[in-house]
């Protein structure tokens, strides 16, 4: 069971880590993987693009089916490679 919540801002699981991906709280298992921080957000991993944002720095691309090395805390930002529906862009023609 994983909740996204405590008032005392603590762990609620002891087997769990708490991210926060695109500013929203998770709590995950040890040994998720870049798709399944991905999947959180309900961004498929065939269009994901799933980011470790360091304290300082430029963020880093992260591999999507290797385990994420995990700590307390860490910052993480899901983006898409494209947004699907509408009208495709056209070359004028």
């Amino acid at each position: 069971m994983s909740s996204t919540t405590d008032p005392a801002g603590n762990q609620t699981t002891s087997s769990a880590v708490v991210i926060f991906v695109n500013r929203r709280r998770f709590e995950v298992k040890p040994g998720v993987t870049g798709a399944g921080i991905a999947a959180l957000l309900g961004v498929p991993a065939e269009n994901a693009v799933v980011e470790i944002e360091p304290g300082d720095g430029e963020p880093t691309e992260l591999v999507l089916d290797a385990p994420v090395a995990l700590a307390p805390g860490q910052q993480f930002l899901v983006t898409r490679q494209y947004v699907m529906g509408g009208s495709p862009a056209g070359d004028g023609a």
